[in-house]
């Protein structure tokens, strides 16, 4: 996470979670109020019905409105007196920004007459935003509070709310006081506090939530509200979580990490629960004030395993109406991505479209750090094509920019073509995603945020080889599929074991299911209606698919095998079930193509989709990733960005120039127009239609949108 350089911002600390620690032409498949105590507390809500693992997503309104969806969003750090704030908001409206994120002193541990101050002027700036056309959301940290001069004040989180405060496995409190050692980022004297969503905190933070949806804003960006890993390992231990998960599930809480043990695996997968519980709380509260109020949570542990540490994941469960902002930290809080080598910058690609699928049919936001032009233009390329909206920002300092100017190009070129939101995926492969499984298969043996490592930069994101990704074999097999699609130019959607159903993937003729070993009943069941109704099925690291269920307990026999009356044989195994196909590959193919782009992979996957005729046929080199969007009947957009050249030492991107042919699902193209970001207006360029494709030659910098109009 990235940090701020206003003095007193919580965004100074943002770091604490993370800081330490070639195919030729290819051939896919497309398918069709406040409390009266000192600081804050006040009257306590009943919970939802049911457990952390069953708690229904907070009651939905009818649809995410249009701004969160056609979100540009930038920083904005100011604090009441600040003379520079109509200048610096027309600045943000000069270059197109629609959101802007407000930080304020909401991190620190306040006073209820300082917090009403703060929210009083929280409103002002809300309302000149609004005068702008701009929307406002408040960036609010969800379960760390600080304290500036700890030692000397009477009053901190820590002294006065010890029970609040989370425990680690062996009972430590997740606090500290800055100034040395991992947490050297954290000022001297400043205190550290994170609090569980189990205890009494749960309330007196919902309730100043509830005044803040009292204003002029627009939402609330909650800020990471994860277990916290920093003073402690497995956080939390409290009597609270120990009661509520006893209730629960009729268990005694774990005291020790023992992956061999049910009840320890157990406790892993409700802990998502738990965070899930207090996001949809939030967000109930909220909208008890504003119905339209909404809570976009920035979450920064995306595919890897700090989600099992620290319980955040994005993927475990069904967000309902809270939509999430993806924090995808860079290689380096240095150099941002210029460093990288190709498999982070692959690894970046995957992880922002992973944002996506976790989001469903929600709006999603990431975070976009660049260091300079032409490494920004990169990241932010894949955000796009990825499909989620980007908050620009410049590395390290998050409320920073890489340039006014070139912030408004990027986001001025967005504007121009706001309803490249508005398509639905037209992409032809589904990749689904298991967050149990990478709970019980990796058992958070590294941490897998990237590939690389770089010892000469001090703040690249790890040290040690082990935590690379492709040392983990859930996330190494994933990712490595990923990886495999995009160099096979096939563009695919995650799809997370929440939105499993029949009519999410009914649109694509292949599903991969990368070393499923982890499913509930339901799952297996929704994968086996899919055969059964006519879909091809790939199941990588076959011989435990479904050896766990959801909760991990352990069976018998790999229940997903099982169920499509099939056992592990050799690899790439075809074998008809129902109207469709499941194929079986027992090897971690996807992990050996992560560790070494062996084309054996991505030919094997090519194979089994050419018999949908319906195709993308391109010699664009392999980095260039694509993206499917189809307007209603008559507009496909094919969305690209371009990797190539970053393959090497330093920051070459370079332009690629290539010829591809795009299926147009038995529809006559009239006409195709190429933008890019920089561009004056679309242009039209020359194509053909030859075998139901509209062929064009397509000329790449970072990101280019090219537009079919179809008959």
């Amino acid at each position: 996470m990235a940090a701020s350089d206003g003095p007193v911002s919580r965004r100074t600390f943002i770091a604490v979670t993370l800081g330490a620690a070639a195919v030729g032409l290819g051939a896919v498949a497309v398918g069709t109020g406040m409390g009266s105590n000192l600081l804050g507390g006040g009257e306590t809500e009943e919970p939802p019905p049911g457990g952390a693992g069953t708690s229904a997503p907070a009651t939905q309104a009818p649809a995410a409105p249009s701004w969160t969806s056609d979100a540009r969003v930038a920083g904005f750090e100011t604090f009441g007196g600040d003379p520079a704030v109509d200048e610096r908001l027309d600045a943000l409206a000069a270059s197109h920004v629609s959101v802007v994120v407000i930080d304020s002193d909401l991190s620190f541990y306040l006073t209820d007459s300082l917090f009403e101050e703060n929210a009083a002027y929280i409103d002002t700036v809300a309302e000149k935003c609004h005068q702008r056309g701009m929307k406002m959301v408040a960036y609010y940290p969800m379960l760390e509070v600080l304290t500036e001069d700890a030692p000397n004040q009477e009053h901190t989180m820590w002294k006065d709310h010890p029970d609040w405060v989370q425990r680690s496995i062996d009972g430590n409190p997740n606090q500290f006081v800055g100034g040395e050692g991992r947490v050297f980022w954290v000022p001297p004297g400043t205190e550290s506090a994170w609090l569980c969503p189990t205890t009494a905190y749960r309330e007196y933070f919902i309730n100043r939530v509830k005044r803040l949806a009292q204003t002029a804003l627009d939402g609330l960006w909650g800020d990471v509200p994860l277990l916290s890993d920093i003073a402690g390992v497995w956080p939390c231990t409290n009597d609270t979580c120990a009661a509520k998960f006893l209730a629960e599930t009729g268990l005694a809480q774990p005291t020790g990490v023992d992956w061999n043990s049910p009840v320890f695996r157990r406790w892993v997968a409700w802990r998502h629960g738990v965070i899930h519980e207090f996001e949809q709380a939030v967000l109930a509260g909220a909208r008890m004030v504003r119905p339209d109020f909404q809570l976009i949570i920035e979450t920064v542990t995306m595919d890897y395993s700090s989600c099992t540490a620290q319980g955040l994941d994005g993927a475990s469960r069904d967000d309902g109406d809270i939509l999430r902002v993806w924090e995808v930290d860079c290689s380096s809080d240095e150099t941002g991505m210029r460093e990288a080598p190709a498999d982070d910058w692959i690894s970046m690609a995957i992880m922002m479209r992973h944002g996506r699928g976790c989001a469903g049919s929600n709006p999603s936001w990431a975070i976009s750090y660049g260091k300079q032009t032409d490494d920004a233009e990169r990241v932010m390329a894949l955000a796009i094509t990825g499909g989620v909206r980007p908050y620009e920002s410049q590395i390290p300092v998050l409320n920073h920019t890489v340039g006014d100017a070139w912030r408004g190009r990027m986001y001025g070129w967005l504007k121009d073509n706001n309803d490249l939101w508005a398509g639905v995926s037209a992409n032809p492969v589904a990749v689904i995603f298991s967050s149990v499984s990478r709970d019980f298969v990796d058992k958070n043996a590294g941490v897998g945020l990237y590939t690389s490592t770089n010892l000469p930069d001090p703040l690249w994101w790890a040290t040690e080889p082990t935590d690379s990704a492709k040392t983990l074999p859930y996330l190494a097999e994933y990712r490595g599929i990923c990886k495999a699609l995009i160099h096979a130019h096939a563009p695919y959607d995650v799809i997370t074991t929440p939105h499993l159903s029949a009519a999410r993937l009914a649109p694509y003729p292949l599903v991969v299911a990368p070393r499923p070993a982890a499913l509930s009943d339901g799952e297996i069941a929704e994968l086996k209606g899919y055969v059964e109704a006519g879909g091809t099925l790939v199941v990588t690291g076959a011989t435990d698919a479904g050896i766990f269920d959801e909760h991990g307990g352990l069976r018998a026999q790999p229940a997903l095998l099982q169920a499509l009356g099939l056992s592990a044989g050799a690899n790439w195994l075809r074998t008809p079930h129902g109207r469709g196909a499941v194929v079986l590959v027992t090897a971690q193919v996807g992990q050996e193509f992560y560790q070494t782009t062996d084309a054996s992979v991505t030919a094997a996957l090519a194979l089994i989709m050419e018999e949908s005729r319906r195709t993308i046929v391109t010699n664009a080199p392999p980095a260039v990733v694509m993206d499917l969007r189809q307007h209603e009947e008559r507009q496909l957009d094919v969305v690209f960005a371009n990797l190539h050249g970053l393959d090497t030492g330093g920051f070459n991107g370079q332009g690629a120039s290539f010829k591809v042919a795009i299926p147009c699902g038995g529809k006559v193209p009239g006409r195709v127009t190429i933008t890019q970001p920089g561009d004056p207006a679309p242009v039209d360029t020359p194509f053909t239609h030859e075998d139901g494709r509209a062929v064009f030659d397509v000329t790449v910098g970072a990101l280019l949108l090219a537009r079919i109009s179809l008959s």
